[in-house]
């Protein structure tokens, strides 16, 4: 009876979340681009009051990422910054879902470097663009869709199957396809031997196929599957991220590559070298406009179990005698 209560609640939280987003995406998509604008600013306002812990979170992850390089007043206002942001994003993906022309999205996302990746297509050639929850990802991605056919985005399927089927829509309405993290490796080696692009979001923390390198140099769990294509298929790489201009729906996005790669023939130091250069591409791009990036995840769980295992090292030490 527990286990059939505990299904019930599950069933009914579920419901109530796609409910939510349902009742928020029809609110975004019926306003004009101004209020749909203030209406981004309320919630992640709302947001920044009401989730108590992610905002415990990002202050935490901005403190040892950026030991010493801001005071506790510009950390808190920071920390308002990535909710505002977030905000923005939410409503803004769903107002763009009905008002989200290829005209109407290339003149407020203009992208920088999308004629090199098309250039390194040539030929049939399948090329990976790394990339991050940074600005309004999920337009990012719709962007470089619309200038260029051929894009597969790898994301993990939420929990909520009634929002994932959503999302997933969601997504593809905007012009993406979109590959799961649950079907492995296979879909995104057969749209690269298609010659095809495939965009993977590398800034999250992973429990499994990931590589021990450091982020803002801190130990970080980052997946190995950017680097373990590029060498085993040769294929082109690029660093893709947008910004927002300022707090309203206008971006600017940026395609750097293709990045040169470490290739010395040992395979798993190669796929080690080149993930923590991604890392230190991605640390230097997030510095630039840091109150952009989602903080509010937790980044560090690796290094939180080295620094506990220090710790409980330590102690033992302690307590030793000679």
């Amino acid at each position: 009876m527990a286990k059939n209560e505990a299904g019930l609640g599950r069933r009914i939280q579920y419901v109530a979340e796609y409910a939510a987003v349902r009742l928020l995406s029809a609110a975004a998509g019926v306003l004009p681009e101004r209020l749909a604008v203030l209406g981004g600013r309320a919630l992640g306002r709302l947001l920044w009051l009401i989730a108590v812990r992610r905002r415990r979170i990002a202050r935490r992850n901005i403190e040892r990422a950026m030991p010493g390089e801001r005071t506790r007043r510009e950390i808190n206002r920071l920390v308002r910054e990535v909710f505002l942001h977030i905000g923005l994003t939410a409503v803004e993906t769903l107002w763009m879902r009905r008002h989200g022309t290829k005209d109407r999205i290339a003149a407020r996302f203009p992208m920088d470097g999308i004629e090199a990746v098309r250039k390194a297509r040539e030929g049939g050639r399948g090329v990976i663009l790394f990339t991050m929850h940074q600005g309004n990802w999920e337009l990012y991605g719709a962007t470089v869709a619309a200038q260029m056919d051929g894009v597969n985005a790898l994301a993990r399927p939420v929990n909520n199957p009634l929002v994932r089927r959503y999302t997933t829509e969601l997504r593809e309405s905007l012009g993406m396809k979109v590959l799961s993290t649950r079907e492995g490796v296979r879909p995104m080696l057969r749209a690269l031997r298609r010659g095809e692009a495939v965009a993977v979001l590398i800034d999250q923390h992973v429990n499994r196929a990931y590589v021990p390198v450091t982020f803002f140099g801190r130990p970080a769990a980052t997946t190995a599957v950017v680097a373990s294509l590029a060498l085993r298929l040769d294929a082109p790489v690029f660093v893709g991220y947008g910004m927002r201009d300022g707090y309203g729906f206008r971006h600017h996005g940026r395609l750097q590559g293709p990045l040169e790669l470490v290739r010395t023939g040992d395979r798993d130091a190669d796929i080690a070298a080149n993930t923590q250069r991604f890392n230190d591409t991605l640390e230097e791009i997030i510095r630039r406009t840091p109150g952009q990036w989602l903080w509010t995840h937790r980044r560090w769980k690796l290094a939180g179990r080295v620094e506990r295992g220090r710790e409980e090292e330590n102690a033992g030490d302690v307590g030793q005698t000679d």
